[in-house]
């Protein structure tokens, strides 16, 4: 029998397929499941063809899948969206199967199933978690404006409102006012405003990448954004203290970690783990076992009554 596991993403979907021993027999990828984006019809349409390109090419019939487990992005943030494609995915799948938010495949994959946590800080942030005994919970993720704390957008909105008290004089200049308007050609006092509001029309994806400016302010010293990535980090600790705390971790758990704000490395890893250690926190912080897709099929594998291996992990990789 086969396993497959769908990773849905905001741009892409992966589809992976695993025979009995783990071993990998396809791997296919589609563009995205979320229904905000490609509606109900979109979604089956996506699943029917990827999951017949993954039979294809693994040549065997649907029926020959045990399990699937399907991440789909926004999964649980709305009643009304959650039955939707509830319904949807009913339509299209033949074989046993679960849905989820695909932060779960991001835990799955971080910990290869292991009791712990895993923290997504990308342009925004979430975290999942899972103990021994199997209680689940997740934190974060409330989108932004009003949540995504410690996300690339959130700090690209900190790197922003401090160039602008920089730029009038509220603020004392720091190596983040030169940097900023090299990276965005500034060249007059209020073109910021015409920048965010008018060229990239508030976007969120776009105002997420002033996280990298803060990150080469703070390569270059600027004390400012240093305490906005260590901002970031306490953010992002509070995510894993909550869990912690709902799942009532006693035994050593792991902490991995995905995400574009982490690629700002000592910037935020090591406020995060002196945190951790001032703490008391029972817990490792390390990068994440696996890719979140591999977690997906782990989710499937697991699902399907089997038990995951301790080299699940090598033989994924």
């Amino acid at each position: 029998m086969f396993y497959l596991g769908i990773d849905g993403g905001g741009t892409k979907t992966r589809y992976l397929l695993v025979d009995e021993k783990l071993n990998k027999v396809a791997d296919v990828e589609g563009s995205t499941i979320h229904i905000h984006q490609v509606g109900v019809e979109g979604i089956q349409k996506q699943l029917n063809e990827n999951i017949l390109k993954v039979c294809e090419e693994a040549k065997i019939s649907v029926k020959d899948i045990a399990y699937t487990f399907i991440g789909v992005p926004g999964y649980g943030e709305s009643l009304e969206d959650m039955n939707k494609i509830d319904a949807a995915i009913k339509e299209v799948m033949v074989t046993p199967y679960s849905i989820d938010n695909d932060s779960v495949n991001g835990w799955a994959g971080g910990t290869a199933c292991k009791p712990g946590v895993n923290i997504v800080a990308g342009t925004g942030s979430i975290a999942y978690g899972r103990n021994a005994e199997g209680k689940l919970a997740r934190c974060g993720g409330f989108g932004p404006g009003i949540g995504d704390d410690g996300g690339a957008y959130w700090i690209g909105l900190k790197t922003i409102n401090e160039y602008t008290k920089q730029k009038d004089g509220r603020k004392e200049k720091t190596a983040l006012l030169d940097i900023l308007e090299k990276e965005y050609n500034i060249t007059y006092q209020y073109e910021i405003v015409d920048i965010a509001f008018n060229r990239l029309q508030f976007n969120r994806t776009e105002l997420a990448k002033f996280s990298t400016v803060c990150y080469l302010a703070a390569e270059a010293g600027c004390p400012v954004c240093k305490n906005i990535f260590r901002e970031a980090a306490a953010e992002l600790f509070s995510h894993i203290e909550a869990i912690s705390k709902m799942l009532n971790f006693t035994d050593e758990f792991v902490v991995s970690y995905t995400g574009g704000v982490f690629k700002s490395g000592k910037h935020v890893l090591e406020p995060l783990q002196e945190m951790i250690n001032e703490s008391g926190l029972k817990c490792s912080l390390q990068e994440p076992a696996l890719d979140p897709w591999n977690g997906s099929v782990l989710l499937a594998y697991s699902l399907a009554g089997n038990d995951v291996p301790d080299n699940a992990k090598d033989i994924l990789k």
